[in-house]
């Protein structure tokens, strides 16, 4: 009888784990694919939005966004005009990209990186597009965003995006960990209604959400410029030997 009983014992918790186990593997299928159906998503966006080029006209001529616009007591920095930068990308529709969504504050983009997304902007909810797409759906991948506290007129721009298992969204960031890597792609393109600006990758840190790195959205004067950038290469896994102190972008894997 004892026997018996332990047979229906542990014939119940096999059949308990066997269902456990067939959750979470539907689970993980369920996500996968969800995964992979928002990644196709944003490739048709990404086709729709983007502006017919040649070969010959993909170079484009943009400019580096002069960020100072004001002067400290020993500087004057404010007659700095922006300076022209060649670098290769793909242009997209701003106008239509906002007509589709009036959320949308641009595009960013890493020639060769998997990088290639629109940018959301909604200062009343911070946080919307955290698991929403472009469409303002649910999606596990969400879509990047700018950081509330900024807008087209700041002197620093912060941008959230998710680090995907499968690769997508910001993911590739964590690439710049190794230096060849961070040689070969040197330039973040953001394109908005403003224009095209390219930002020079200069510096590749790591830190916790609550570091002094976040607590700042305005350059003011050039010596406090400085000394953020300074902060940066202390705390930089990798950085550029020729920065030149004009432009400052940070983009935020997590």
């Amino acid at each position: 009888m004892k026997k018996h009983k332990g047979k229906i014992q542990t014939g119940i918790v096999i059949g308990i784990f066997s269902v456990i186990i067939i959750a979470c593997l539907i689970s993980i299928f369920s996500r996968l694919y969800a995964e992979n159906k928002e990644k196709e998503e944003f490739r048709q966006l990404a086709e729709v939005v983007t502006e017919e080029t040649t070969e010959a006209t993909i170079e484009e001529i943009i400019k580096k966004p002069n960020l100072f616009k004001v002067s400290d007591c020993e500087n004057d920095v404010g007659d700095k005009s922006p300076v022209s930068y060649t670098t290769c990308y793909e242009p997209h529709s701003i106008s239509e990209l906002v007509s589709m969504n009036s959320e949308c504050f641009g595009w960013i983009s890493i020639s060769g990186t998997k990088i290639n997304y629109p940018v959301m902007h909604t200062p009343s909810n911070p946080q919307k597009y955290l698991n929403k797409n472009f469409y303002g759906e649910y999606s596990f991948s969400g879509t990047p965003f700018l950081d509330a506290r900024c807008s087209a007129d700041s002197t620093n721009l912060i941008i959230y995006g998710h680090h995907m298992n499968n690769g997508t969204m910001f993911a590739d960031l964590c690439n710049y960990t190794d230096y060849s890597y961070f040689s070969e792609h040197p330039t973040v393109v953001l394109e908005t209604k403003d224009g095209v600006f390219a930002y020079s990758v200069f510096s590749v840190i790591k830190v916790k959400s609550d570091d002094d790195w976040y607590r700042f959205k305005t350059v003011g004067t050039e010596k406090s410029y400085n000394s953020r950038i300074e902060y940066a290469k202390e705390k930089s896994i990798l950085r550029s030997a020729d920065f030149n102190a004009l432009n400052l972008l940070r983009i935020q894997s997590g």
